[in-house]
């Protein structure tokens, strides 16, 4: 396996692990997946204006958290409602785009589950870039992160915009997104961001330890992963996946077991 793909790999596990705790703390798994959908959408609006799919992908997620944003003021109905339509009607319209656009089946089963052969070393060098900007504004923004999600009353007290963080969140979660999506596919991605997080708040006491424990099951699974797939001739998405499961299911029955044993 190339150097340029461990390197991604690596940095996209690297972010993947604190920007995944957020997801499971503040149950935003049904916004990743929104998100996830919407990337087609976004590359198909990159193939017509003459952008790079990632920039595309990035616009489109923005746009994608602004309305939800907008549309959850109004109070017209629940979020979880609101996901749904959102989410569904990106998807559909980023095939239906792509289809027009000429995209093959290859070509969107490669988007949709995950591939490769399309990461080039100057594509993985703006994917390591996104994701190290990402991982910084990441960590600058913690203290406040960790505020609202303990108590945003505790937060409106401190001063911190619950609004403005919230919104952060969720550009990180685009931007991420975006770049993995190559690697992942569109239908697993938030796979990537919440199973490895799940999997360490098991074992953590503190949020940094989950942080931190996150990346480093990430890593491991990505690094088992791709090369699985390669050797499988599989796609590279659901291979990851089934890696984080599996540390998953180890990790929780080493947990259920400790403490059947203990006094």
């Amino acid at each position: 396996m190339n150097t340029h793909i461990i390197l991604t790999a690596l940095a996209l596990a690297l972010v993947a692990g604190p920007l995944g705790c957020f997801v499971v703390w503040r149950r935003m798994a049904y916004f990743g997946d929104g998100l996830a959908h919407s990337a087609l959408l976004g590359v198909a609006v990159g193939l017509v204006i003459g952008i790079s799919h990632q920039i595309g992908m990035m616009v489109i997620a923005v746009v994608f958290a602004l309305l939800l944003i907008w549309l959850r003021s109004k109070r017209v109905l629940a979020t979880d409602t609101l996901l749904g339509i959102l989410a569904h009607a990106a998807l559909s319209l980023g095939v239906v785009a792509m289809a027009l656009l000429g995209a093959g089946e290859v070509e969107l089963h490669d988007y949709l589950l995950g591939s490769l052969d399309q990461l080039t070393p100057e594509l993985a060098a703006w994917v390591i870039g996104g994701a190290g900007l990402s991982l910084g504004l990441l960590l600058r923004l913690w203290p406040g992160l960790i505020l609202m999600t303990t108590s945003e009353e505790l937060a409106h007290a401190e001063g911190v915009s619950i609004m403005r963080y919230e919104f952060a969140l969720m550009v990180l979660m685009g931007v991420v997104v975006a770049a993995a999506i190559q690697m992942v596919g569109i239908l697993l991605i938030t796979s990537l961001l919440i199973i490895p997080a799940s999997t360490a708040r098991l074992l953590a006491r503190t949020p940094e330890q989950m942080a931190v424990g996150g990346s480093l099951i990430a890593s491991l699974a990505m690094l088992i992963g791709l090369p699985s797939a390669q050797s499988f001739d599989l796609a590279t998405g659901p291979m990851i996946v089934c890696v984080s499961v599996a540390l998953f299911i180890i990790v929780l029955v080493g947990r259920l077991v400790l403490r059947s044993t203990a006094p």
